[in-house]
């Protein structure tokens, strides 16, 4: 009892203090009012004003204009000292708003004799901006006030729009002067568009595109002249800009301020259950964070930590949360707990964009992954990993964790540095970056780059990809160097062509596995052991973690992970080596395991919004950056590993076959062709070409028979 009342008279001072520092600062604004107006105008001030000018400028002489900037001085550093004024500064802006409109419009009725007038408080304190700035002076500055204050009550950033405006205004010049220079290359006249008209294409071209043209768009063969014109351009001088951080939402964690009370009341608490449970355990230090606050607690001599462990659920339970997890912190011979705050509040992307450790990074495969538990942003260098390996189960924040990694790269990386392999077989997530010029696919030319979603065709395109591995190690040994950073200096040196990066995302793993388990383990082996060296580095991501996708040959070559909350302990262990993920809350609560560390550290993940990636796509895609890779000379087995002679020779047979027999099925396809292996190879070749498919969770082929007869239509069969 004796303590309760303790607290609660603290706090009641804390509130008198808070009470009175306001109240001293609306005394120090109030006399820098009226000392001001005293000066300027002391006809209008009344005997006490006239009597306060007089002295004071009888005792201080022309310094006394001073005083009131002194009174203002001391209301600034009032009203910072007070932590609770957000609900009363609204109302001061409207007030202010209010008194300065008064202003404006007794001004306007002075100047150009109108009949609206401002009323008592404009008609005395106009005066006094008359005098201290001269009329149009003062007009002008009273209505810059008002706007500024009335965008300030809307929530409207003056600042931000001006800079967005500009930003837009630059943007325009530049593609104004990109055409000009394209039509006089071309010798064909240059038609500009207006700037509405450019400021719509730019806002709504992209989904226009996708709503009309789709199937056009997803073929991505553009015309003789298109290719050449793109060809012709030199990607290297591409005055390309990376994105702004303006597309993306405010971090509402920088305004993220724990209350201490509570804190401390939570802290007492926890060690009271301890207590209960024959624990005993002092609290050390309390670390709060935007989700999660961690209480670093000392046991009593003896104590092990095993004995809080078994403890938790008892914890959790008493402490009303979802979860809470325990972890040791040597450094500190403390016992960490993890509890979760009763409100949170959600990590943006732009907050850990901002900050020194990730602008300051140099790496262009830097990663904002998230903030810790003290709500410090958290990057780490794809790089130096050099792959990494993603789970989660359903809605644990795992797909979102994907998008914020591409967007990382986007706003370090220019589509000649950096490229993306993109493997979607959900069909779901990755569709929206189709239109950067950061896609790669070494089956394919630039300009047809896509989403590969076929499993069959991500298996060729991995298997292609090693021989583009083993390119490069033979390139690097010509010029005698060790890795890409290495070659790239030195082309640099010479004035030769630098390589780029290539990540290669793979948004389910388990899909794939399911098809093509063989071919895509022995490729992703391939590329995780040797591919670090010539800037080709894996992100791969499931939502099961079992050993059947995750294999012990994955595992080994992929020392770092990162864990979104897992449905079982099992799970846990396979893709952490360690308990821990089954505890977390989900909603982009992670685990995050960095090479060579024994500890995995806690991370609350970035949330971007579609709508937010979306404006940055539309942004690198409306700068019409040239498409273009070199070539790879080597090749492969054709598509999915068989025979091309045998694929041209096998499928028209095959889909007359299926227009005859209106079915398919292997062993109609044996029967008519001889071996299970070809009839194998000949679904297969079906199914990449689009003539059959296979829906999730069934086990019957649908036939595209309009398809079918369109292709042996065109080859007059």
């Amino acid at each position: 009892m004796g303590k309760n009342r303790a607290i609660k008279n603290k706090n009641k001072n804390r509130n008198n203090e808070k009470v009175n520092r306001e109240a001293v600062a609306l005394f120090f604004a109030l006399a820098a009012l009226l000392s001001a107006y005293a000066f300027v105008v002391p006809y209008k001030s009344g005997i006490i004003g006239r009597a306060f000018h007089s002295v004071m400028f009888g005792i201080f002489g022309a310094s006394a204009y001073i005083l009131p900037f002194i009174f203002l001085w001391q209301f600034i550093l009032h009203i910072k000292q007070s932590l609770e004024l957000k609900g009363r500064l609204d109302f001061i802006w409207s007030f202010l708003c209010m008194i300065c409109a008064s202003v404006f419009f007794e001004a306007v009725h002075f100047m150009f004799k109108t009949n609206i007038s401002g009323g008592w408080l404009g008609g005395n304190l106009y005066p006094f901006l008359k005098e201290l700035l001269d009329a149009w002076l003062g007009l002008t500055l009273i209505t810059a006030l008002t706007l500024i204050l009335f965008a300030k009550i809307l929530r409207l950033s003056v600042i931000r729009f001006f800079h967005s405006f500009f930003v837009n205004l630059r943007d325009d010049i530049k593609k104004s002067k990109t055409k000009i220079e394209d039509s006089n290359k071309s010798g064909e006249p240059f038609i500009q568009q207006s700037f509405a008209d450019d400021v719509f294409a730019r806002e709504t071209g992209p989904n226009i595109v996708n709503r009309f043209d789709e199937e056009e768009k997803k073929r991505k063969e553009p015309s003789k002249e298109i290719r050449e014109k793109q060809e012709s351009i030199d990607s290297k001088a591409f005055n390309y800009t990376l994105p702004s951080m303006i597309l993306l939402k405010e971090d509402d964690t920088s305004n993220f301020a724990a209350n201490k009370n509570e804190l401390l009341k939570r802290a007492e608490y926890l060690k009271t259950i301890l207590a209960d449970f024959d624990i005993n355990a002092e609290v050390k230090d309390i670390i709060p964070g935007p989700v999660v606050t961690r209480y670093d607690l000392v046991l009593a001599p003896g104590i092990r930590i095993q004995t809080v462990s078994n403890i938790i659920d008892n914890i959790s339970l008493a402490m009303r949360t979802a979860s809470i997890r325990i972890v040791p912190i040597p450094e500190k011979a403390v016992v960490g707990i993890e509890v979760p705050n009763p409100v949170s509040v959600i990590v943006g992307l732009r907050g850990i964009l901002e900050s020194v450790s990730f602008e300051k990074s140099k790496s262009l495969l830097t990663l904002a992954l998230g903030k810790t538990t003290d709500g410090a942003g958290y990057v780490a260098n794809l790089a130096s990993m050099p792959h990494l390996l993603i789970a989660g189960a359903t809605g644990s924040g795992k797909s979102v964790g994907i998008h914020t990694i591409i967007l990382s790269i986007l706003y370090k990386a220019r589509p000649d540095e950096v490229k993306f392999m993109l493997i979607d077989p959900k069909r779901v997530e990755m569709p929206i970056y189709r239109d950067i010029p950061h896609l790669y696919n070494p089956c394919t030319t630039a300009v047809n780059a896509d989403i590969i979603t076929n499993p069959r065709e991500a298996a060729a395109a991995l298997k292609k990809l090693v021989l583009v591995m083993e390119e490069r190690y033979t390139k690097f040994a010509n010029v005698m160097v060790r890795n890409i950073e290495d070659y790239n200096n030195k082309m640099a040196e010479r004035g030769g062509e630098k390589e780029f990066y290539i990540v290669v995302i793979i948004d389910e793993l388990a899909d794939l596995m399911l098809v093509v388990q063989k071919e895509i383990e022995d490729s992703i082996q391939r590329l995780a052991q040797m591919a670090r060296a010539v800037g080709i580095h894996l992100i791969l991501a499931t939502q099961r973690p079992s050993v059947n996708v995750i294999t012990g040959i994955i595992k080994a070559n992929f020392p770092a992970r990162l864990s979104f909350q897992t449905t079982s302990k099992v799970d846990s262990r396979v893709i952490l080596d360690m308990l821990g993920a089954e505890s977390l809350m989900g909603k982009g609560d992670m685990l995050f395991l960095p090479p060579g560390e024994a500890r995995p550290v806690r991370l609350q993940g970035a949330f971007v919004s579609l709508k937010e990636a979306e404006k940055i796509i539309s942004f690198i895609s409306n700068q019409n950056f040239p498409r273009l890779y070199e070539a790879v000379s080597v090749e492969v087995e054709g598509k999915g590993s068989f025979d091309a002679d045998k694929e041209n020779k096998d499928l028209i047979p095959a889909l007359k076959l299926i227009s005859e027999r209106r079915r398919i099925s292997q062993d109609l396809l044996k029967a008519n062709f001889g071996g299970s292996a070809r009839a194998t190879n000949i679904l297969s070749i079906l199914e990449i070409e689009g003539f059959i498919s296979k829906p999730e969770g069934t086990n019957k082929w649908q036939i595209n028979f309009d398809k079918i007869s369109k292709y042996l239509e065109v080859n007059n069969v």
